[in-house]
């Protein structure tokens, strides 16, 4: 993955400032060296333009790192970074430059003589600010910022490189494979890792050590922060409250064709963004160009890195390698098979959204979505083609639909939801569904032969059809009385095999109560009793198993009393 992220960076000379927010502000603090005078702050909407005049570089100003451009907190704390930072801009020996150290000097000297009246004034000003924008603190020397001086650039270029020196060594590259390099271990392209920790360094507590873990040189090293830079603005996409990026890597062919469908992936999202099109998608992201890709021939392999930033660190959540054009065309052509059984009503189609129902909360009063890393795992075994346990995929699907039904809110929509992921995967033949005995074919052949495997063995049918028959009951009872007494009987949809066989008995004389067990209500019933009577006893079913078959029955109840009518 990061030798495509390299080729990338080397295809690329990129140099576009990173997206930060529009709507902050910048304090500047205004010093006259000539002078020695402090001349109070000034505030500037944030421009992305002057980045390079700032000296901002994601990451340097995080925690407590001396930097000259930082997010202002508390105005003391805030203050004590810019000041160690020039501190360290005196204790750099630049080259050439020892005729401008006076400037740093007496800049470090007014700030310090004038600390209590800085101070108060950035409070000041930044009390002026809405809470909600965002807020930073910089310099101002002699109406000039930080980046307009050549001391400070080479302060920065000295501090970059005493850090990179730490753990130089003579090696082989890790990303392009060249011997005999001068290779570093410090290379924070992506911060999987830290030296700071002795746990982190090969060979324990030495941080020379530290370049054998990830040796890059530094040819390598800048095109990966070209490649990273490119990925970052143009092949970042939303994945269902996660985010991954897109890392498209040739197997075969030539290198300009690669940079030419590099550019059309990057532009082809942008104008997916500004389309109204109905185009055919897997994910929530209206950018999402998987389609595209799987348009493609497998001369490319595409990579999906999900990660997730903590503070500094960047940690990943899940890594999907070499997954081929062909792959995603596989995954489409089983959304369409999906679609096409469900037809147009009230269901959109299958996306993974279908998924991420059941795998995003255990209890819906959680505020963090602390089921990311089962959807991950099923994402990655979808890609990879890996299979999926049925009785895994029961045990979470079963909680969301049993709170559906008991607050009567999107039970229909839940159980499409669980029918149409269990159709997906089947389709992809990622399920540990076993071919069935061959079964007499009944009323209802036409429509389980359209579900293909979802409905295959005698109890799964007389569960689903006794399913149909008891939310006809419920329609009757609610039509009458606007309530749903037999939801009761149900037991919150925990059922066992005793259970159900009880029911059907209790339905029937339910509908001839209210005189409603009419000829297409007998014909149901009468299917139901056949599947369960030729399955026997001893189902070997789960009873979430039993009980997602059984609210499939309900929420389909209106197709079956099509054709049983």
């Amino acid at each position: 993955m990061l030798t495509a992220i390299k080729e990338i960076g080397s295809l690329y000379d990129i140099d576009a400032p990173s997206k930060k927010p529009s709507e902050a502000k910048v304090i500047l603090i205004r010093i006259n060296t000539e002078k020695q005078a402090y001349e109070g702050t000034e505030i500037e909407d944030f421009d992305s333009q002057k980045l390079d005049l700032y000296m901002f570089k994601e990451g340097r100003s995080k925690g407590n790192v001396p930097s000259p451009f930082c997010p202002l907190t508390e105005a003391s704390r805030t203050l004590k970074k810019i000041q160690a930072w020039l501190n360290n801009c005196v204790k750099i020996k630049a080259d050439n430059l020892s005729d401008s150290m006076p400037l740093v000097n007496e800049a470090l000297n007014t700030i310090k003589s004038h600390k209590d009246s800085i101070i108060s004034d950035i409070s000041q000003v930044s009390e002026s600010i809405p809470k909600k924008t965002r807020k930073f603190l910089t310099l101002k020397i002699n109406n000039k910022y930080p980046g307009q001086y050549q001391i400070f650039k080479k302060s920065i270029e000295s501090m970059d490189e005493r850090k990179r020196k730490k753990s130089l060594s003579i090696g082989t590259c890790s990303i392009c494979g060249s011997p005999n390099k001068e290779v570093s271990g410090t290379t924070d392209v992506f911060k999987f890792y830290t030296i700071d920790k002795p746990g982190f360094i090969t060979g324990g507590f030495k941080e020379s050590d530290a370049w054998k873990n990830y040796p890059v040189c530094s040819d390598c090293k800048q095109s990966l922060e070209r490649g990273k830079k490119f990925i970052e603005e143009h092949l970042n996409f939303r994945f269902y409250g996660l985010n991954y990026l897109l890392i498209p890597e040739l197997i075969i062919g030539d290198w300009t064709l690669f940079k030419d469908i590099v550019s059309v992936l990057a532009e082809t999202k942008q104008t997916f963004s500004l389309t109204e099109v109905i185009r055919r998608r897997l994910t929530d992201d209206e950018s999402e160009i998987l389609e595209y890709l799987s348009s493609m021939k497998d001369t490319l392999a595409i990579n999906f890195l999900f990660l997730q930033k903590q503070q500094s660190a960047e940690r990943i959540l899940l890594l999907v390698e070499d997954v081929l054009p062909s792959r995603l065309k596989r995954l489409f052509d089983a959304k369409d098979y999906v679609d096409n059984t469900f037809g147009n009503g009230r269901d959109k189609g299958f996306n993974f959204g279908s998924l991420r129902v059941f795998f995003s909360k255990s209890d819906d009063n959680k505020k963090t979505q602390d089921l990311n890393k089962y959807f991950l795992d099923i994402i990655d075994n979808i890609f990879r083609g890996e299979k999926i346990s049925l009785q895994f995929l029961m045990k979470f699907f079963m909680p969301v639909i049993r709170r559906a039904i008991n607050k009567d809110d999107y039970f229909g929509f839940r159980v499409s939801d669980g029918l149409k992921t269990l159709l997906y995967l089947q389709f992809l033949g990622l399920t540990n569904i076993k071919e069935a005995n061959p079964m007499e074919k009944g009323l209802f052949e036409d429509f389980f032969e359209r579900y293909g495997k979802a409905f295959n063995t005698p109890a799964i049918r007389g569960i689903f059809l006794l399913g149909v028959l008891t939310q006809l009951l419920i329609n009757k009872q609610y039509a009458e009385r606007g309530s749903k007494p037999f939801l009761k009987k149900l037991k919150g949809l925990k059922m066992d095999e005793n259970d159900v066989k009880k029911l059907l008995p209790e339905v029937q004389n339910k509908l001839e109560e209210y005189d409603s067990f009419n000829r297409g209500k007998r014909l149901i019933a009468s299917e139901a009793s056949k599947y369960l009577l030729e399955a026997g006893n001893g189902w070997k079913m789960s009873a979430d198993e039993i009980n997602f078959y059984f609210a499939c029955g309900m929420n389909l109840a209106d197709e079956i009393a099509k054709t049983s009518y």
